[in-house]
């Protein structure tokens, strides 16, 4: 009986393991890659101008009523807040920019934990 329990873990494990690696290069990519390196620089320029831009509106927002003695207090959280913000609003712009030039958007192909962690 335990021997049978044991096969067949053994085979759910394996069916399991035994799936079709999609990680790989997508074959629109890879049969493009000199079109998708073009289309992602040209991307990620207008991605980095529109980020420029945001952050010196939030910038001069904020200087508008900040007081150099509020420094003293605060940490150093807060600007590490609006950086991870920042980074997640450019990677965002930057996969709407490669989806509007027909390239299918990465976080599809990969598995939800990596889609939550980064």
């Amino acid at each position: 009986m335990r021997r049978a329990i044991a096969v067949l873990l053994t085979g759910l494990t394996l069916a399991a393991c035994d799936q079709p690696a999609s990680g790989g290069a997508d074959p629109a990519k890879s049969s493009n890659a000199e079109r998708y390196a073009r289309d992602r620089q040209a991307c990620q320029s207008q991605v980095g101008e529109q980020m420029r831009t945001r952050r010196r509106v939030e910038d001069s927002r904020r200087s508008v009523f900040d007081d150099p003695q509020d420094r003293y207090g605060r940490s150093e959280l807060p600007d590490t807040m609006v950086e991870y913000g920042d980074a997640k609003s450019a990677d965002r712009l930057l996969a709407r920019c490669l989806e509007a030039r027909g390239w299918s958007p990465q976080q599809q192909q990969k598995p939800w934990w990596q889609r939550i962690t980064g």
